[in-house]
């Protein structure tokens, strides 16, 4: 089975057909939850907020300097309830990056179901059906707005579990070019690392099949012809855009598939040492891909589009396209070395301990990983 349960609406300027959407959707009283940093830094995104909600009672900003945590949610939706939100809100717009999105997510799951959101880690099953969902995002990596999983940490265990309720989905995702194209590069390396990761890992996962491979391919191509040139300053709605579907078709074949190495310790780095989870995955998706091609693992090949295709055979194709991923990874600046985060060579040993800990997401790689030595095959 291959699912997909979503309504997109997408181009240059979508974000202003808003009013329209909800109206056509019988929504009288929207609550929106913004990431506070697109809102103040673009003029677009700040216009149409306050076009659709004059007096702001039902605006709230998303302003937590790492990845949502259940701590964080629970103090969200304490002010939503004190001001008796979840009993007006009649649907909830989350417009911001993945982290924004999710926590829209558990926001909605909170105002009809009660208690302090760790009751609903994981994947709740018996809980009342939560508030609907519209999703913007404002980057281009996670495709939060094209799934139910929302992703929370705890901060008192620093385990990533979220709440994950498969009548979550957002009802409607909005691809507006003109929203990412106003973050800084950082923002776009990030999210495009992010959206990389899952259509590579998507496409090497033993739980791969040929529906999912042919939307990580895609996923593929459009990254690699579009965040290139963005990133050495090149510009047009259209790049923006192909990068917005990039990220959709590449967590349209994740969430048919399974992530891998290269997400379970992008997690563990980011729960540990603040590293935001593109970034942490693209320090990772590199030496996880090259590791796989040293022990014969060459697939790869199939994502490979040079002219000569007949003179390569699949060692050549495959390790081509290594280089072409390792370019991209440079042109984003990602670092090879997790000194540069803080991480000591004596810390390497808590990421062997995860490794066996998240045993099952690193026998979905294609090739057998001793977890005991997970370090010094994939950190160093």
């Amino acid at each position: 089975m291959f699912k997909l349960n979503v309504n997109i609406i997408y181009g240059e300027n979508s974000l202003a057909k808003l009013p329209e959407i909800l109206k056509d959707y019988g929504f009288t009283y929207p609550g929106i939850l913004c990431d506070k940093n697109v809102y103040s830094n673009s003029n677009y995104v700040r216009e149409q907020i306050d076009q659709l909600l004059p007096h702001r009672n039902n605006l709230l900003f998303y302003d937590f300097p790492f990845e949502p945590s259940y701590q964080f949610l629970d103090k969200k939706i304490a002010d939503i309830r004190e001001k008796e939100l979840d009993k007006k809100v009649d649907v909830w717009i989350g417009l911001g990056g993945g982290s924004t999105i999710d926590t829209a997510k558990g926001i909605a799951v909170l105002c009809n179901n009660d208690g302090p959101s760790i009751n609903y880690k994981g994947f709740p099953t018996a809980i009342n059906v939560p508030i609907p969902i519209i999703a913007i995002p404002s980057t281009t990596g996670t495709g939060s707005e094209v799934v139910y999983n929302a992703s929370f940490i705890d901060e008192d265990t620093k385990i990533k579990m979220g709440i994950n309720f498969n009548k979550n989905y957002p009802i409607l995702a909005i691809l507006d070019p003109r929203i990412p194209s106003c973050a800084p590069l950082q923002v776009l390396a990030s999210s495009g690392c992010d959206a990389l990761v899952h259509t590579l890992e998507s496409f090497m996962s033993k739980e791969t099949n040929e529906h999912v491979r042919m939307f990580a391919k895609r996923s593929y191509e459009l990254i690699m012809a579009n965040m290139k040139p963005l990133l050495m300053g090149e510009q047009g709605m259209d790049k923006w855009l192909n990068m917005q579907w990039a990220a959709v078709y590449a967590m349209f074949a994740l969430s048919n598939s399974t992530s891998g190495p290269t997400g379970a310790l992008s997690y563990y780095l980011g729960a540990h040492y603040k590293v935001s989870h593109g970034i942490a995955g693209g320090v990772f998706i590199g030496k996880v891909i090259e590791y796989n091609h040293n022990n014969g693992y060459y697939d790869l090949s199939l994502l490979y589009e040079g002219n000569n295709q007949d003179e390569l055979n699949d060692d050549k194709k495959s390790k081509s396209v290594i280089n072409e991923i390792k370019e991209l990874l440079e042109l984003a600046n990602i670092p090879e070395e997790l000194a540069v985060f803080g991480v000591k060579e004596s810390d390497y040993n808590g990421f062997n301990e995860f490794a066996r800990q998240a045993k099952a997401a690193f026998e979905f790689n294609p090739v057998p990983i001793d977890l005991n030595c997970v370090s010094k095959l994939l950190i160093k």
